[in-house]
């Protein structure tokens, strides 16, 4: 479903033609009578509008159709996840708000014929052959999508009735509105900085070692795996009779469209295969050895694994004991024992030394940036660095592009003419604005009114449902699901 609130960012018409349309692709129940109140029971009632379970449920699975659609790897979220994600209760605030809106439409008098909604769905190119409305492909979609045709017409209606609740107020801005909006994106500054750079500060030996008493727990070492391997490799000196042997066993393997080779064209793929099954044997019996304990194998260390991703994984999730079965590595086989792993090992005081010497640095150095700055800033001339504007691009006195703008986002953001503001680094800027005008050029104006129309009109949708959910009672009953 692609809803008017998503696209428009709108809560006044919820759902629009084009969802409509969409709901066909998602495949919904089975045919026969609807109506908002089934006998399975309703989920909750606004003023005289029940919602039933099978609205909610509909609703749901069209946000986890958005959802699957729009979030990357969603499908592989489990059902605690998604459903921690409250699609639930997003999708029955939908249904409240449209029913709202519904007793709305009833206490205005309006109402929906059964010509503009069948105008409406003879509109869709989707039911339409050469051009024309095509009933039978109307039904055969619906059908093919267990979409029930009473249902169907009774989401267009919905449809229909909302965009006439939205048409009763107004949409474009008005000259006054569009001004507001844009004249904060035509402000510029023109300002002068001065750069303050740090200073080493000396620290003391017994503050690092403080800090050190108190953070040591920030400061644990790589989780350090203990592994027992035996790495098989494939040999290369099998003898002729063995690979016609091997290959005679395995000749279904060594097609060519689908006719079988001979011996000779694949000599030396066999070979490979050969030395592989052979490794892979002997790596299997060593595998069983290390598991009895019948068989000792040398143990290294390791805090960065060496072995690829895919082996590196297998390991990571090891219990200590455990021995893996024969993994293709290098050319051969490797048997892996876990025999022991540690994820709690602290660095030592001398370890952590140099990473503590850097917080406590930077944290002296800011306080003193702040008390330079806090003394200079009263009388402090600095150089002219022209006209900015929230659309800056660019490099001031060699600061970097990054710690740029974030001093011009600093500047437009704080209301005062002068004052300070801390860069990575750290640096401190000090800044003085001393002139300012409207006259920098907005750019992208047909985005940013559409922008602005949206906003107004969410604004609007908001204070309605606000008002409507104070004249129409919202009864909650037993939800689908605990």
């Amino acid at each position: 479903m692609i809803s008017w609130m998503q696209k428009h960012k709108k809560y006044l018409v919820v759902t629009i033609w084009i969802s409509t349309i969409a709901f066909v692709a998602a495949g919904m129940i089975g045919w026969g009578q609807y109506n908002f109140s089934l006998a399975g029971g309703s989920v909750a009632k606004v003023g005289r509008i029940s919602i039933s379970q099978e609205e909610l449920a509909r609703e749901h699975k069209q946000l986890l159709d958005i959802y699957s659609q729009s979030i990357p790897n969603f499908k592989d979220l489990s059902e605690k996840e998604i459903k921690a994600l409250g699609l639930e209760q997003n999708a029955l605030n939908v249904l409240i708000n449209q029913a709202l809106l519904k007793n709305f439409a009833l206490d205005l008098g309006l109402g929906v014929s059964d010509s503009e909604i069948v105008a409406e769905i003879q509109k869709s190119e989707l039911f339409q052959r050469d051009g024309h409305f095509d009933e039978g492909l109307y039904k055969k979609l619906l059908q093919e999508n267990n979409f029930r045709p009473s249902t169907f017409e009774d989401n267009v209606k919905n449809t229909l009735l909302l965009k006439k609740i939205a048409s009763l107020f107004p949409q474009a801005l008005t000259p006054l509105e569009q001004e507001a909006f844009m004249l904060p994106l035509s402000l510029q500054d023109r300002v002068r900085i001065e750069v303050l750079e740090p200073k080493e500060i000396p620290l003391k030996e017994e503050s690092l070692k403080t800090y050190y008493n108190a953070h040591k727990q920030d400061y644990k070492k790589p989780t350090s795996y203990t592994l027992a391997s035996l790495q098989v490799s494939a040999k290369d000196n099998p003898k002729e009779s063995d690979l016609k042997s091997y290959f005679n066993k395995h000749k279904e393997q060594y097609t060519l469209q689908g006719k079988p080779q001979e011996f000779s064209k694949v000599e030396k793929q066999v070979r490979q295969d050969y030395n592989s099954d052979k490794a892979k044997e002997q790596a299997l019996k060593d595998y069983l050895a290390l598991k009895k304990g019948q068989l000792k194998a040398e143990s290294e260390t390791f805090t960065t694994l060496p072995y690829g991703e895919d082996i590196n994984k297998k390991i990571e999730s090891m219990r200590v004991g455990e021995v893996l079965k024969p993994l293709p590595y290098k050319e051969g086989w490797v048997v892996l024992k876990l025999v022991e792993k540690n994820a709690s090992a602290l660095e030592s005081f001398v370890e952590a030394r140099a990473k503590i010497a850097q917080i406590l640095q930077t944290e002296a150095q800011i306080r003193e940036l702040k008390k330079e700055a806090l003394q200079k800033l009263p009388t402090f001339k600095g150089s002219d660095i022209g006209l900015l504007n929230l659309d800056f691009k660019g490099n001031i006195h060699d600061l970097g592009e990054k710690p740029s703008k974030a001093l011009v986002d600093y500047i437009f953001k704080h209301p005062y003419k002068e004052g300070f503001a801390l860069l990575e680094g750290p640096r401190a800027v000090l800044y003085k604005v001393y002139a300012q005008d409207f006259k920098h050029p907005v750019k992208n104006t047909t985005y940013l009114k559409q922008m602005a129309q949206n906003l107004k009109a969410q604004a609007l949708d908001g204070a309605l449902i606000a008002m409507l959910k104070q004249r129409y009672k919202i009864t909650l009953y037993a939800r689908s699901r605990p």
